[in-house]
């Protein structure tokens, strides 16, 4: 849980921030609202300076105050521009730890379509020096007016469940993190490697990002959605590995293509009784 004393200031700092910019008030020696504003919750960072579920709370707030627009044009980012300024901000200080070997990794950005089983378009992975070594999570991204394309969004949550899958499968691991975003909406699964042939995938949580200033008492206000979030994302990390050497077969890329090609011919012969007479 995210301490209530240090959100109800978090929360301060932030309405205070958006009163001033949407009133255009400047102080007199051209201070930057946003840097004081960011140096205040600076300020509520834990003494211990661990990166323990309140610090990143707090880390990710400060970014997106930093680097949240005032307004979102016309239909919103597309994805390439929404991981830059929006998400970057946003997720990265959730899951990152460098000094304890874990990097947050965008691998696969476009805006067009992709196919299928390409990289995901993130990646949380433990890296040694200059060598990537276990991907602990994956993630796949889609901007806001792809909401309603479901065939896109259905295929997105087809891909991190395979990679979290193989991933699974290629480090013996007993859990695997995976999210999706689709514009101001994130989801956030876990997959478990329940038994040898028996693989779970269990959603977190579901939260909305900010995309403006204005949508920032929203995002703290789920501050115990995202505290579970890190939790599990902690779980993947210390879950340790399964014994099973055996692995249940991936569907290929090319039966996974067919199965979700919007040209794929679905008609099938019918087998209706008055066809048997």
């Amino acid at each position: 849980m995210f301490p209530s004393a240090k959100k109800e200031k978090l929360e301060g700092i932030v309405h205070n921030l958006i009163d001033n910019v949407s009133n255009d008030i400047v102080s007199d020696s051209d201070q930057s609202l946003r840097l004081a504003a960011s140096c205040k919750i600076a300020a509520l960072i834990e003494e211990d300076a661990t990166f323990n579920t309140t610090n990143r709370v707090l880390l990710a707030v400060r970014n997106m105050i930093e680097a949240l627009p005032r307004f979102v044009i016309e239909d919103g980012p597309q994805e390439t521009e929404l991981i830059t300024p929006y998400l970057q901000a946003a997720l990265v200080p959730l899951f990152e730890n460098i000094d304890k070997h874990i990097i947050f990794r965008w691998t696969s950005i476009s805006d067009n379509d992709k196919v299928i089983m390409l990289r995901p378009d993130t990646s949380i992975n433990v890296v040694y020096d200059a060598t990537l070594d276990q991907r602990l999570g994956c993630g796949e991204i889609k901007s806001q007016y792809q909401a309603l394309n479901h065939r896109l969004t259905a295929l997105d949550l087809i891909r991190i469940a395979r990679l979290a899958k193989a991933a699974s499968d290629k480090y013996k691991a007993i859990a695997t993190f995976a999210f999706t975003v689709v514009g101001y909406h994130a989801t956030f699964y876990v997959l478990h490697r329940a038994k040898a042939n028996i693989y779970t995938m269990s959603e977190v949580e579901h939260i909305q990002l900010a995309l403006k200033l204005a949508d920032m008492p929203l995002f703290i206000a789920q501050s115990s959605k995202i505290a579970k979030i890190i939790s599990s994302f902690e779980h993947v990390v210390h879950c340790g590995t399964h014994h099973y050497d055996n692995h249940p077969p991936n569907l290929t890329d090319h039966m996974l293509f067919q199965a979700i090609n919007s040209k794929t011919s679905r008609k099938r012969k019918s087998i209706s009784s008055h066809y048997n007479h």
